[in-house]
Parts: C-alpha cells; structure tokens; sequence
C-alpha cells in the first residue's frame, strides 16, 4: 500500500514537473493529432480505433488543463464557482467518454451517434470557452501562450464541426456534397466528422472552396457565424498579444528610466 502510495506520488511530482508547465504546448500537439487521423490513416478499418484514442487524449489533456488552471487562478477568490465548473466539465467529460467507448465497441446507431456527437459539443465547447478565458487572462506572451490562442482556434473549428455534424444527422439534407447515408445506413460520425471538420477549417479561415455548401437556413448561418467568428477572433486575439508584447518590452525600459529620474 505504501509502495503504491509513493509512486502515485512520483507521478503526480512528474507531472507536476514537466507536463503542468507545457499542458497548452501538450493539448496543442493532442488537437493536431486528431485532426491528423484520419487523412494521414485514410479508410482503413483502423481509422476509427485511431480516431477514438486521439479523441480520448484530447479530453483526458482538456480536462487536465482545466484542473491545472482552476487550482492556479481561483482557489481563493472563486473556490465555490471552480469547483462548479470542475465538476461540469467532469460529467461532460464522463457522457463523451462513455459515447466514444460504445462506438468504439461497435455499438454504431443513430441515436447513438448523435448522441455522442451532442456530448462532445458540449464539452469541446465548454473546453474552447475555458481555454479562451486564460488566454484573456494571460499577462505576457510566452510560448505556452501562443499554443494557447491557436488551441482556442482549432478547438472553435473542432466545435463548429461536431455542430454541423449534429445539424447533418437531424436533418441529412443540410449540406450539399455530403453524403449522408450510405445503402440507406447513417453514415458513422467519425467519417462525418472528418468531412465536416474540413469545412469547418476552410469557414473559419474564410477560405470557401465551395464544394461543401450549406443548404438550410440553420446550417447557412451557422456557417457565417463561424466565419465572422474566425475574423473576430484573430483580430482581436493578435491586438491582445502585441499589446501585451509592448507592455512587456516597454516594462524594463520604464523602470531604467524611472531609476535614473530617481537618482
């Protein structure tokens, strides 16, 4: 027992060590990876399995980030509120989690498919919305704060994705060039995802190549919604970082200045 006990302990002081200082940096490489999956496996019938684990990491990495923020920044002022959205995040975590596992099993149908999309919406969402607000609270650009704004925007394309693959499976007709049924079967998420994740991209990045298109009112403004997203977000996020660039290099230059006022 007391064996057990220390090398929890050797491994809570590992990561406390190296991976809580580059959690942005590890959560960054963990979004790649699952946007990676699929192109770089292609169809083959481990592309799913693969998918699923990279999905996994990204919430396992998510989560973790979470904790880590919430523990540093609100322990003494909003303890009751962290420990809210702690366990939030926890159950949102939990219904994703168990909704991959049964896909992952083969438990393929509609409901649960769209089930499990609905779930990871809401928590990639509630992640993006966390992720987002320690950006705003950073004080100065580091390397861990540059994967932090790029994260928040793959994670705003990841979550416009799994909304569109939401709206796709309630109503199939949403989108032209998408097939959505396949021998009268729904198609699985996993394939929609990864066709609805590179729509989603190009939106945000108003790139439009224009061989996806919306069909439907809903999807039609959803799709300008994330595009002006997209536009806000990267004008106000690179205003934010050269702000705080000027600020932290005018910082030393005040004080040397201040100093020989003084003497």
């Amino acid at each position: 027992m007391q064996a057990q006990h220390s090398i929890s302990e050797e491994v809570r002081r590992w990561f406390r060590h190296h991976v809580a200082p580059r959690r942005h940096s590890v959560l960054l490489v963990a979004i790649i990876v699952a946007f990676a999956t699929r192109p770089l496996v292609g169809d083959t019938g481990a592309t799913s399995a693969m998918f699923a684990v990279a999905m996994v990491l990204v919430l396992l990495v998510a989560l973790y980030n979470i904790n880590v923020d919430e523990m540093v920044g609100e322990r003494g002022r909003l303890l009751t509120q962290s420990r809210r959205r702690r366990r939030f995040g926890w159950l949102l975590a939990a219904a994703a989690l168990l909704t991959r596992l049964l896909l992952m099993f083969d438990v393929h149908n509609r409901t649960v498919n769209l089930a499990g999309s609905i779930c990871w919406l809401l928590f990639l969402l509630f992640v993006t919305l966390s992720e987002l607000r320690a950006v705003l609270k950073q004080r100065e650009v580091t390397s861990e704060t540059i994967c932090m704004a790029v994260s928040v925007y793959l994670l705003l394309g990841f979550t416009w994705a799994l909304l569109y693959s939401v709206m796709i499976q309630l109503h199939p007709d949403s989108f032209g060039g998408i097939i959505a049924t396949t021998a009268g079967h729904p198609v699985e998420s996993v394939h929609l995802f990864s066709i609805l994740g590179y729509f989603s991209l190009t939106t945000l990045s108003t790139i439009g190549f224009g061989d996806i298109t919306p069909l439907t009112l809903q999807a039609r403004y959803a799709a300008v919604a994330e595009g002006i997203t997209g536009q806000f977000y990267m004008a106000i996020l690179v205003a934010r970082l050269v702000g705080l660039q000027m600020s932290q290099s005018a910082g030393p230059h005040v004080e040397v200045e201040s100093r020989v006022a003084a003497d």
